[in-house]
């Protein structure tokens, strides 16, 4: 028969050491509000807990544990792999890109050049704003 959910949870402990020495040790039971009402609270303590040198034990009646510190650190360090991983990614795209701008010949745009038969003062419209009349070299005019 399978243990409720309470009784299985009674079985755990949730254990706080910091340099070999106990700090917290409370039954799972008495964790479990804590989570549920504090749930942001609680992860960030969990993550908090390794930086401060402390680790988090969860352990059963059996004497099984599981490092919830240790699991934190991996899972810390596969972000921070997967972030550098895409900051390389997006480094190295910006560089193609950049690369792909540099490589055009700026002596080909005709910047600066002048239309002879454009004014060389700008038309002002009924509204009284300029109106600047611009013209492609293959479209001919308007």
């Amino acid at each position: 028969m399978a243990k409720s959910f309470l009784d299985e949870l009674t079985g755990y402990r949730v254990k706080v050491e910091r340099d070999g020495k106990e700090i917290v040790n409370v039954p799972g039971i008495l964790a479990l509000p804590g989570l549920l009402i504090a749930p942001k609270l609680s992860i960030a303590g969990m993550i908090a807990a390794p930086l401060l040198g402390c680790n988090i034990h969860l352990e059963n009646e059996d004497g099984k544990e599981v490092d919830i510190g240790k699991a934190v650190k991996e899972a810390a360090g596969s972000v921070a792999n997967t972030a550098a991983s895409a900051a390389k990614t997006v480094k190295e795209e910006i560089g193609k890109v950049w690369d792909d701008l540099s490589a055009d010949d700026p002596e080909g745009c005709p910047e600066g050049e002048e239309n002879e038969d454009d004014p060389a003062e700008p038309t002002v419209g009924e509204d009284g704003i300029p109106t600047i009349h611009v013209h492609s070299d293959d479209s001919g005019k308007e």
